[in-house]
């Protein structure tokens, strides 16, 4: 799948397509979210949990390594370079 072609799908095809072919890498706590980061071929798809109800909010997906900043202390490297 190609960055382009998942940003224009619907929410729920998004959804479907991070459970089924996304990678969990790694959570994040920022403000009133609990954020987990995805690897979906080769870009990353942030998923937003509204807290404390851990809801889903929202989908950020990027392909630039400048937005993984906040992860860098925990992500595997090993299942990135691997």
């Amino acid at each position: 799948m190609h960055f382009a072609e998942f940003k224009l799908l619907s929410l729920p095809v998004q959804a479907h397509i991070i459970c089924e072919q996304g990678v969990h890498l790694c959570e994040r706590r920022e403000d009133q979210y609990l954020i987990a980061l995805y690897q979906v071929d080769s870009f990353y798809v942030e998923v937003y949990y509204r807290l404390p109800e851990e809801e889903i909010e929202k989908f950020r997906s990027f392909h630039s390594t400048d937005l993984l900043e906040p992860y860098i202390s925990e992500l595997p490297y090993k299942e990135l370079v691997g």
